[in-house]
């Protein structure tokens, strides 16, 4: 996937992140206010939104989504976190269980592209790395062909 259009995200997310107000409870209106603007920048660049979610999670725990994603099609798969000093990743892995792609930075505001090698059954997970207290995230999966 193009570096442009990923930086072009990132900034999107900081802009978004930088805008809302910060709290130390759990809001899933600020996670999804700041998935909105992360995906207000997918869409500029082209990609449409397939799918969105809103969950909440403590440090430490992890969700998983199972995705079907399709050859010939580049994801980028997107998170945002409510709080200040979260740490939010993700990863995914193929039907097989192999790790495909994945992002551990320390931040708020994962992401995670990839073009799938097969049409198949994917997992993405979501982990709450660092928290301290319990969080809302907002996670989208974004595609383009």
């Amino acid at each position: 996937m193009k570096r442009a259009l990923l930086t072009g995200l990132f900034a999107s997310a900081l802009a978004a992140a930088t805008l809302l107000p910060s709290s130390s409870q759990a809001d899933p209106a600020k996670a999804q206010a700041c998935l909105d603007g992360v995906v207000s920048g997918a869409i500029a660049s082209g990609m449409r939104v397939r799918a969105t979610d809103v969950f909440a999670a403590g440090a430490q725990e992890a969700v998983t989504y199972r995705l079907t994603l399709y050859k010939g099609l580049n994801y980028i798969l997107l998170g945002c976190a409510d709080g200040e000093g979260v740490d939010l990743d993700m990863r995914l892995y193929d039907d097989a269980g192999e790790l495909v792609s994945n992002d551990k930075s320390p931040d708020a505001q994962p992401f995670v592209d990839v073009s799938p090698p097969k049409t198949g059954e994917y997992a993405l997970q979501v982990l709450v790395y660092k928290a301290s207290a319990k969080t809302d995230y907002a996670v989208a999966v974004a595609y383009m062909e």
